[in-house]
C-alpha cells in the first residue's frame, strides 16, 4: 500500500521540484531588473548596458519585459547621442549612436535619423 502511494505522489512531487526551481530562476532575475530600472532613470546608460546584458545572458526563460528594456535603452543611448550632437561633441554623438545601433540594428530611428545628422555634420574632407 504505501509503494502504491509513494509511485502515485512520486510524479506530484517531480512537478513541486521542478516548479521551485523555476521559481527561484524568475526571482533572481527581478533583482537585476530592478537595478536596471534605477540605472535607467539615474541616466547611468553604461550600467544599465552591462545590466540588460545580464538579462540577455541570464535564467533560461528570459525577463517577460527584455524588448521593453531593450527600447528603452537603445531610445535612452539615441537621446544621449542627440543632446552630443546638439553640444557638438561628435565624439559623444557616434559613441552613443553605436550602442543604439547594436541593442536595435533595425530601428529606422538609427538608421534615418541620428546617423544622417552625423554624416551632415562631419567635415567634408578636403580635395586637393
Amino acid at each position: 500500500m504505501f509503494a502504491t502511494s509513494l509511485r502515485r505522489l512520486s510524479p506530484l512531487l517531480l512537478l513541486l521540484s521542478l516548479a521551485a526551481c523555476h521559481h527561484t530562476e524568475h526571482r533572481a532575475a527581478a533583482p537585476t531588473e530592478r537595478l536596471l530600472e534605477k540605472q535607467l532613470a539615474d541616466g547611468d546608460l553604461p550600467a544599465a548596458t552591462d545590466s540588460f546584458r545580464r538579462l540577455q545572458q541570464g535564467p533560461v526563460q528570459p525577463a517577460p519585459n527584455l524588448e521593453g528594456y531593450q527600447r528603452r535603452l537603445a531610445e535612452a543611448w539615441l537621446q544621449r547621442g542627440q543632446k552630443a550632437l546638439e553640444r557638438g561633441d561628435m565624439k559623444a554623438a557616434a559613441t552613443a549612436l553605436g550602442n543604439a545601433r547594436a541593442l536595435m540594428p533595425q530601428a529606422p530611428a538609427l538608421t534615418d535619423g541620428l546617423d544622417g545628422r552625423l554624416k551632415n555634420d562631419e567635415p567634408a574632407a578636403e580635395t586637393p
